[in-house]
């Protein structure tokens, strides 16, 4: 491509602009005598250029906006069939303002971004058009199919329906608004390779993978925010090295249902859906450290490599999607969170306090007479007995690991107590 001679035609036609722009009559229209100002009126030479390159855009190219990313995307119509969507970049506006050129279209850069970057480009969200495009469903269960290739646990294959039921519903827009989708499966293995984060990854449709990430910064936490708004799936990747000081803080992005949020080039913050649901790895099976929390969380033990081909998008959310509109429940019960915490047990930090109080208490068996001791007395104890592994522990972690050890706590007229027996 001859850039001089573009350059030069480009200073021809400016020269040719402003000499008419010199000559030109101007052309004004009456408004209403109600209207206290006059407007001049668009030219017919604008006018034929906005039909001219208006005609030229639409027989070329594709053109919609996301509104999720609230960015523009094009593809030629000449490759159709194989070309994919992308951002419009600046780069991309060049490219199409000089082909405009070509076509004997008298038009600036500027021209076509103000086309392009208009309200007359149809709005698209891609998880609901993934959704309106999806084939019925035929009537046959894939989704214990896919949780199988982790494990075959009854209970992680129950749960993990039931969260990507809470996924689906976000992403379709089918949920209430009342009941965030507040549980993640996290996918343990004592050794690498096995797949896990591929396993995450296939989970989004190859429609959908650009909005899948590993890139979860907690330091962050409006950058999560934003991703929770704007992307389908964050995987929590080796989870167990988020530090404790930071699990709070997840604990409250994963109840979130909606995000006030105010986007780039925005004056004013407006209310977000939340799109994105929460996954996870790890590589080390000490991962909880709130006992009362564990519930969030729905641990799996992978033992073999995960098979991750075949999955067949289409049906299994075609499923999901008839599932939640014949009113499938996509949110855990009281009964079902309860069940999570117990089988979380597992999973458990060990922390200093845990492994004194395994050494001298237990879990009192059901109908078995002891005493009930308070929190104080037992702490007394433990730290009389072991002053050295006690220190720096706290009142609320002796109580965190009670719980974790399966220790029941009884309300009392005294205040609450724990039903222990000692060794």
């Amino acid at each position: 491509m001859d850039f001089k001679k573009i350059a030069h035609a480009a200073v021809c036609r400016w020269n040719e602009k402003r000499r008419t722009d010199k000559t030109s009559d101007t052309h004004r229209t009456s408004l209403p005598e109600a209207a206290p100002a006059v407007r001049e009126a668009v030219s017919p030479k604008a006018a034929n250029l906005e039909s001219a390159l208006g005609g030229f855009l639409a027989e070329c190219y594709e053109f919609r906006f996301n509104v999720l990313t609230e960015a523009t995307e094009f593809r030629s119509k000449s490759d159709k069939e194989n070309g994919t969507f992308r951002p419009a970049t600046e780069r991309d506006l060049n490219a199409i303002c000089l082909e405009a050129h070509r076509h004997g279209i008298d038009c600036w850069d500027r021209d076509v971004a103000r086309m392009v970057h208009s309200a007359d480009v149809r709005e698209y969200h891609p998880f609901r058009l993934y959704f309106q495009r999806l084939p019925a469903w035929d009537g046959r269960d894939r989704l214990h199919d896919l949780a199988a290739r982790v494990s075959d646990s009854p209970l992680w294959v129950q749960a993990f329906h039931r969260w990507m039921l809470g996924l689906a519903a976000q992403w379709a827009g089918l949920s209430d608004g009342l009941h965030a989708h507040s549980t993640a499966p996290l996918l343990v293995s004592d050794e690498q390779g096995l797949g896990k984060s591929t396993f995450c990854r296939a989970l989004l449709p190859p429609e959908l993978q650009a909005y899948y990430t590993d890139s979860v910064d907690l330091a962050r936490p409006d950058k999560v925010e934003r991703q929770l708004t704007e992307m389908g799936l964050l995987n929590l990747d080796e989870f167990d090295r988020i530090p404790e000081k930071k699990h709070p803080l997840l604990k409250n992005l994963m109840q979130l249902s909606a995000l006030n949020l105010r986007k780039a080039y925005r004056r004013h913050s407006q209310a977000l859906p939340r799109i994105a649901s929460f996954i996870g790895t790890s590589n080390s099976r000490e991962l909880l450290s709130d006992p009362s929390g564990s519930r969030r969380f729905i641990c799996v033990l992978v033992e073999h490599p995960i098979d991750c081909t075949g999955i067949d998008h289409a049906q299994i959310y075609a499923q999901l999607k008839a599932e939640l509109e014949n009113g499938e429940r996509y949110w855990f019960s009281h009964g079902e969170e309860n069940a999570l915490r117990l089988h979380n047990a597992a999973f458990y930090r060990i922390c200093p306090a845990g492994e004194v109080l395994r050494r001298y208490y237990r879990a009192a068996q059901l109908g078995e007479k002891v005493r009930l001791l308070s929190l104080p007395e037992i702490f007394a104890r433990l730290r009389r007995l072991e002053p050295g592994a006690m220190a720096g522990v706290t009142l609320p972690k002796l109580a965190q690991a009670l719980v974790a050890v399966g220790v029941q706590k009884v309300h009392t007229h005294y205040g609450n107590r724990y039903r222990v027996a000692e060794r």
